[in-house]
């Protein structure tokens, strides 16, 4: 999801005028912070979607302009302390064309990525909503058909994460709810189903998914607080193997305004625990930098 510039200043100044104290929120789980990269560059921006290698060390990302990276980490210490780009790729579509050079801003609009174990790449794109299969990131799209209920959602609230569970099936999840909440859409024999329905939980907006080596699915959600702050948190599902989901538990609520726009989640192994990395969409604004933050998971039954 895009989202226009606003200015920091403005809005810590009404915050502290009119809402002191509010930009609190936190709420503690079992996810601890390994900690935070700031990606300082001016040519990369709006990434929204993120798929890490399996030993944390390569990781592949789109952004929201209708473009693919793929590079590595540098880490100190297990925390990422920079990164360096491989390739930068534009998106193309299924004439093999970018799809950012075409007039409409809506082809381009990617917002989920999903990578299966021999490259296979899936997008989500938002606004001109639909799902495309890719068998390299230099690759022409695949365009997998449409559910009839992509065409309920609202503008800007469309399809914002795709999934890939472990055995091979692939979910999509929009932004905006449906009635019975946020569906789980589930592609089996080349046709959309909705497996499920993922409840609303305090205003929150699914905007990233991956699944565990278990077959768990982890949810990045998000908020917009009063217009001022963002607000991130990450639940997890799991699911009966038809794909509708049961147990629903939340891991970890951050703080108003704390990483801004996070939009993107992958998760692995990092030989102790589960780690999930998370990317933030910079909106074009200098106020909000691209970041990288990773939290490792702190539970018995992990």
């Amino acid at each position: 999801m895009q989202t226009s510039g606003r200015s920091r200043a403005g809005r810590l100044a009404l915050a502290l005028a009119v809402l002191q104290g509010l930009a609190g929120g936190a709420e503690a789980g079992p996810l601890t912070l390994v900690g935070s990269y700031t990606w300082e560059t001016d040519s990369v921006v709006g990434l929204s979607g993120l798929e890490v290698s399996d030993d944390g060390s390569r990781f592949v990302a789109i952004s929201d302009r209708g473009w693919i990276l793929t590079g590595r980490f540098l880490r100190e210490d297990a925390r990422i302390s920079g990164l360096r780009l491989d390739r930068f790729l534009p998106i193309l579509g299924q004439d093999g064309l970018p799809v950012a050079a075409r007039r409409l801003h809506d082809w381009s609009d990617a917002e989920g990525l999903a990578m299966a174990p021999d490259g296979t790449l899936w997008i989500a794109f938002e606004q001109w909503t639909r799902v495309a299969r890719y068998a390299a990131p230099e690759s022409a799209a695949t365009w997998i058909r449409d559910h009839p209920s992509f065409r309920l959602f609202a503008p800007n609230r469309q399809l914002e994460a795709v999934a890939l569970h472990p055995d091979g099936t692939l979910y999509a999840f929009p932004e905006q709810p449906l009635p019975g909440g946020f569906p789980l859409y589930r592609l089996e024999a080349g046709a959309w189903t909705i497996a499920g329905y993922v409840p609303q939980q305090s205003g929150f907006a699914v905007v990233g998914a991956d699944f565990a080596s278990d077959g768990r699915l982890y949810l990045l959600e998000r908020k917009l607080v009063l217009g001022l702050w963002w607000q991130n948190r990450i639940r997890r599902l799991t699911l009966t193997p038809a794909g509708a989901p049961t147990r629903d538990e939340l891991l970890w609520t951050g703080g108003r305004g704390e990483y801004d726009n996070l939009e993107g989640i992958a998760v692995w192994l990092d030989g102790t625990g589960l780690r999930l990395t998370l990317v933030s969409d910079s909106n074009s604004d200098p106020d909000e930098p691209t970041r990288f933050v990773e939290y490792r998971l702190e539970e018995a039954d992990r």
